[in-house]
């Protein structure tokens, strides 16, 4: 979505809270209900909510903005339909990540993107996307990782992982 400037804008990211109008306790009872491609394992299964929650559908923004694709890809009518996180993780388990990236990345790109940089952002949305939260980066090191990808001054892999 873009708005009266041209700036895009992300739009239904995912989690939405329901709480009763007009409470004013700090302790509200909700409801929380989600977007199918972008719930993570523990809230789908049980139901569980933390910022971690948050990350991991974050990390889907970031497949989806790499690949031009929805969270979930069905490439025909009678195909299986596949999650990113499936997709970009079966990427990422080759001997040459970069090769089998390069089938992922949104065609209207035309090859024209430096590969090197679509690896660590396909590398920070797996561990964005990892199915046990507490192995997720927090927020503010994944806006620090894509800082640091920006100005290219540090290593993403470092700041991601605190090494």
């Amino acid at each position: 979505m873009c708005n009266i400037n041209i700036t895009l804008q992300v739009a239904d990211f995912g989690l939405t809270k329901l709480a009763q109008i007009g409470t004013t306790s700090q302790s509200l009872p909700t409801r929380v209900v989600g977007t199918f491609g972008y719930m993570s394992p523990e809230y789908a299964q049980y139901g569980e909510v933390s910022p971690k929650v948050d990350v991991f559908a974050f990390g889907i923004v970031l497949y989806e903005l790499l690949s031009g694709k929805e969270a979930i890809v069905r490439s025909t009518e009678f195909m299986e339909a596949k999650s990113l996180v499936y997709l970009f993780e079966e990427a990422l388990k080759l001997p040459d990540p970069k090769e089998a990236l390069q089938g992922l990345i949104d065609p209207s790109l035309g090859g024209n993107y430096p590969i090197d940089s679509v690896l660590k952002i396909a590398n920070l949305a797996k561990t964005c996307t990892h199915r046990e939260p507490r192995m997720r980066p927090t927020m503010r090191s994944v806006v620090v990782a894509l800082m640091a990808l920006s100005s290219e001054d540090q290593d993403l892999a470092s700041i991601v992982t605190g090494a």
